[in-house]
């Protein structure tokens, strides 16, 4: 067996506010520290990551080299180019 030589750092989140969160929006244990995790330090916080609306979330364009980006890849769909899509280790680490 492989052993890592890294070591989780799993994060407690304040008891009292997963607590709050399960009551205040109905949700299972999990689903409460998952948002408390997140950062949502209040019920309002996770209410507005839950009912997120198109309006809320950032306009991707505004990413530096979007626009290059969606014009190569519309161009290589023009011409029945093969598209590789690729994302490291860390792709997951963005937040919203």
């Amino acid at each position: 067996m492989i052993l890592s030589k890294k070591r989780w750092q799993v994060e407690r989140p304040d008891a009292t506010l997963v607590q709050t969160l399960q009551n205040d929006l109905q949700l299972s244990a999990i689903a409460a520290k998952i948002l408390a995790a997140r950062g949502c330090g209040t019920t309002a916080d996770a209410e507005s990551l839950l009912n997120m609306t198109e309006a809320s979330i950032h306009d991707p364009f505004l990413m530096h080299g979007m626009a290059e980006a969606v014009a190569r890849i519309e161009q290589a769909l023009e011409n029945g180019e093969k598209v590789l899509v690729y994302g490291d280790y860390d792709a997951g680490a963005t937040r919203f």
